[in-house]
């Protein structure tokens, strides 16, 4: 390493960043070292050593390289996660803008710029995890199948119940957060809730009112199938004869394809997602294991999900697939993805870019997890032709 050690800061722990500063690329290193402040006494600072005219004749260190106490450096850290996730801090942040549209405008340049801050936060919060004495088991990692779930959202939402304020407020704050969440209509006080599970094959049912029912369909990895979202407001309709509004939530904790969700919003459902959960169990102040429990459990797939971020490929999970595959589909058109099973066990694929080439012939690209990037064949015409179609394109390609 280049660093220079003959400043007042002395560096003991260093990072080489050069290649990690992202876009700015001018900081070099991060240190903890001896503080400037400090020549003769143990006091501590980090620094960033920044260059200035790199490659030419009067390349130097500039000037404008920071340094700051530790704890300020913890503390901006504070700062900046708390406008990431949109939660007030204890240093009480003040917004002192002039203008309105620069916190806008700073809003979505955090939320736009994503992809540089998750693996960071990420990495923070698994290191801090192993000093918190965590690693008790997760009722989660055992209780997995969609049922399980389904009696963790009957159960928080059932505490949306004006009544069940005096017992756990938070946890009716909470509640009726995620309940208004998934009605997602303007909506006056919450004056009864009143849970039905698995009423007419309805995962659940929210009796909110007198003048309100709510069906909520809940996923963990699969997805709609036979008209089930249709049937289940018929089911209602038929039953409350008109006497309370019908609304639907279609909660998903797993991944689905931005192409699934638009068909299921074409329905009429509200989709709800693992992240605006989230959202909501994050405001709990309170001391429910059950409620953290499932919080660690909806983050640990989040997680895996983001890790394609900082995993090399061939280190990708199954969810980390799934979260290439939904990041892809802001950038190219594409078709489909989901499991797609054959004899030797199935894989997660997904498809883009069709071309029609003959009446009955189609091309288009696929990626197969872990390994493969394919150009496939369709052929919807005679049986006895696909060998022949399938040796003319080959032979093509």
């Amino acid at each position: 390493m280049d660093i220079p050690k003959y400043l007042s800061h002395n560096p003991i722990v260093v990072v080489d960043y050069s290649s990690k500063d992202s876009i700015a690329g001018d900081a070099k290193y991060l240190s903890i070292g001896h503080a400037t402040w400090a020549p003769n006494r143990k006091d501590y600072s980090a620094k960033i050593f920044r260059k200035i005219n790199e490659g030419k004749d009067d390349e130097r260190w500039s000037r404008q390289s920071e340094e700051l106490p530790l704890w300020r450096v913890l503390d901006l850290a504070i700062l900046l996660v708390s406008q990431i996730n949109n939660v007030p801090s204890y240093l009480e942040e003040s917004i002192v803008a002039d203008r309105k549209e620069s916190y806008e405008d700073l809003c979505a340049y955090l939320a736009e710029n994503a992809i540089e801050y998750t693996p960071r936060l990420n990495e923070l919060k698994r290191i801090l995890s192993k000093n918190n004495h965590q690693d008790t088991p997760n009722i989660f990692s055992y209780a997995t199948s969609e049922l399980s779930q389904d009696a963790i959202i009957a159960w928080i939402l059932s505490w949306a119940d004006p009544s069940m304020k005096i017992y756990d407020e938070s946890l009716n704050e909470v509640a009726t957060l995620l309940l208004r969440k998934f009605i997602n209509e303007p909506l006056r006080d919450i004056n009864k809730v009143k849970i039905r599970k698995q009423w007419h094959n309805i995962d659940i049912g929210v009796l909110i009112n007198d003048d309100m029912f709510l069906i909520i369909e809940d996923k963990t990895n699969t997805s709609i199938h036979d008209n089930q979202l249709e049937r289940y407001r018929e089911s209602a309709n038929k039953e409350f004869g008109g006497t309370r509004l019908i609304l639907g939530a279609y909660v998903k904790t797993g991944n689905e394809s931005l192409k699934t969700v638009r068909i299921i919003k074409e329905t009429g459902y509200n989709v709800i997602e693992r992240y605006q959960i989230l959202e909501c169990l994050s405001m709990y102040s309170g001391h429910s294991d059950l409620l953290r429990y499932f919080k660690e459990h909806l983050l640990e797939i989040e997680e895996k999900t983001n890790s394609y971020l900082t995993l090399p490929p061939r280190k990708w999970c199954w969810e980390a697939w799934e979260g290439f595959y939904r990041k892809l589909e802001e950038y190219i058109n594409v078709t489909d993805w989901g499991y797609v099973s054959n004899p030797s066990g199935g894989f997660l694929g997904l498809n883009w870019h069709w071309i029609r080439v003959e009446d009955d012939v189609s091309l288009y690209l696929q990626i197969e997890e872990p390994d493969k990037l394919c150009i496939k064949i369709e052929y919807l015409g005679n049986k006895d032709r696909r060998s022949e179609i399938r040796d003319k394109y080959h032979n093509i390609l």
